[in-house]
């Protein structure tokens, strides 16, 4: 069993009443069961999230079920008639879902990004944000698109030191084949006019857009201050995306460099076989990632062809 769900079960077991993921490591340092490899400055926000995974993941056959939002108990006290019969009352648990699509997104003339490189290749961030100050930062109904619009999609890299998370595509926002069940180093995002606030000015948005996605799908807990040498998220490049015969897409690549104490969870059914890769040796089969990751990998990371991956060294762009 994962360390925090041992945690919290024994805990529970000892505290005998529902408990805040606070109050669970509150009691487990108190009771001298937190074991000394476990460190960080957010273990209550990774105790909840791994405890509300679980009882997603397995629902009633989960030793935790949820009393109210934010306190757990174990399902084996749910027929103790020592227990207070309000502790013994699971409520329904929903999987929290991001919203996808909700409005016009940001978008550029297809014709306009095509002069500035070929597909696949990278573009300077600033001559794709000089385009949208004069085309006049434009918004287009994503389902209804004309045939020179192309949408600027927010890609988030998590990156830790060498390291690139990965994770592989569930039923969760993908209906298109070459993405589902491949495997994924981005977390993406469309760009919407409330995303562009007097804050991101320069970069319409693109950065918080992308890197609140990422941060709801894995929890990311926020960076202490004493830390702030980690930045949030750095726009890198802009890539045109033939993602389909007639769709292109512009990705905005953007690097997220965690803490080394970050470990992710779990959060979504399209995150699954949550996996760190090291940058410094490519992955054996880049076919078996999604088309726009594939396309990162080649560009950003500087890989060669598919055939060529097992000889390839590359080192991530700055």
């Amino acid at each position: 069993m994962d360390a925090y769900l041992a945690i919290a079960e024994a805990v529970l077991k000892i505290e005998r009443r529902p408990l805040s993921s606070v109050a669970i490591l509150a009691a487990a340092y108190r009771h001298s069961i937190v074991p000394p490899h476990l460190h960080g400055r957010t273990q209550h926000k990774t105790v909840g999230a791994r405890i509300s995974e679980d009882i997603v993941d397995h629902r009633e056959k989960s030793i935790f079920f949820r009393t109210e939002p934010g306190k757990f108990f174990l399902r084996e006290f749910l027929t103790d008639t020592t227990i207070p019969v309000e502790y013994r009352q699971p409520i329904a648990t929903r999987r929290r879902v991001r919203e996808l699509v909700h409005g016009p997104a940001l978008a550029l003339s297809a014709s306009d990004v095509r002069r500035l490189a070929p597909e696949g290749a990278q573009i300077e961030p600033d001559k794709i944000l000089t385009l949208l100050r004069n085309d006049g930062y434009r918004y287009d109904d994503p389902k209804n698109l004309d045939k020179d619009s192309m949408l600027v999609w927010s890609f988030v890299s998590v990156r830790r030191k060498t390291e690139v998370l990965s994770y592989r595509l569930g039923r969760y926002r993908e209906d298109r084949d070459s993405f589902l069940s491949r495997r994924s180093i981005g977390f993406s995002s469309l760009v919407y006019g409330d995303d562009h606030t007097l804050f991101n000015m320069r970069d319409f948005g693109i950065v918080d857009s992308g890197v609140n996605a990422m941060a709801m799908d894995l929890d990311v807990p926020e960076v202490p201050a004493s830390k702030a040498r980690y930045c949030p998220g750095v726009l890198s490049s802009f890539i045109w995306v033939a993602t389909s015969p007639g769709v292109n897409d512009l990705l905005a690549t953007i690097d997220f460099q965690c803490p080394e104490w970050f470990e992710p969870v779990k959060r979504r059914l399209a995150i699954n076989d949550l996996r760190w890769l090291d940058a410094r040796h490519p992955p054996n089969n880049v076919d078996d990632f999604d088309p726009w990751s594939k396309v990162v990998l080649l560009a950003v990371y500087s890989l060669e062809r598919a055939s060529n991956f097992a000889s390839t060294s590359y080192t991530p762009s700055e």
